[in-house]
């Protein structure tokens, strides 16, 4: 039986929690700067699968329910995975160490803040209230197929989604 599509991506979330921890932890040692390139290398390339395992399989189901208010969060949720991206390619774009590469890790770390608890509270918990286990594990398998495809972003660009295309593409 396949995992449940929103326990799948709450455990990204933890992942993420801990990665951006890590960073923190790795930014006032310079000697240790190797490793803080491959945590955020790594980190990077996680939420950019994610967020596009994300619009691929989450977002098209929870955007296709009946009410304009799904609709907005969808649109919402795919704006920040662009803000995510903004400060993904920023930091892809500076010096690693540099004042530059953190703000840019830091940027990348707010916006993805601000989107897990966005999408904690008001997506995954009112989609499990509407949706039945099974169709979530039918989800779960494809998100997990998705992340398995394109591991370490293999065939994924880092492109902003315009919320608004997105929308009326997964809803017609």
């Amino acid at each position: 039986m396949s995992a449940d599509i929103t326990e799948m991506i709450l455990d990204d979330h933890d992942w993420f929690r801990r990665q951006f921890l890590l960073l923190a932890e790795l930014r006032d040692h310079t000697d240790r700067l190797d490793e803080a390139t491959k945590v955020w290398d790594e980190l990077a390339r996680h939420l950019e699968v994610h967020a596009s395992a994300e619009e691929q399989h989450f977002y098209p189901s929870m955007a296709r329910r009946a009410d304009d208010e799904d609709a907005s969060a969808t649109e919402d949720a795919v704006g920040d995975h662009d803000e995510i991206r903004a400060g993904a390619r920023k930091a892809f774009d500076e010096t690693p160490g540099s004042e530059a590469w953190w703000n840019a890790i830091d940027e990348c770390d707010k916006a993805n803040n601000h989107h897990m608890s966005e999408e904690e509270s008001d997506d995954l918990a009112p989609f499990r209230r509407v949706t039945s286990l099974p169709f979530r594990q039918e989800l779960g398998a494809k998100f997990e197929q998705f992340k398995s495809e394109h591991a370490h972003a293999r065939g994924l660009d880092f492109a902003d989604k315009d919320p608004d295309a997105y929308v009326e593409a997964v809803t017609s």
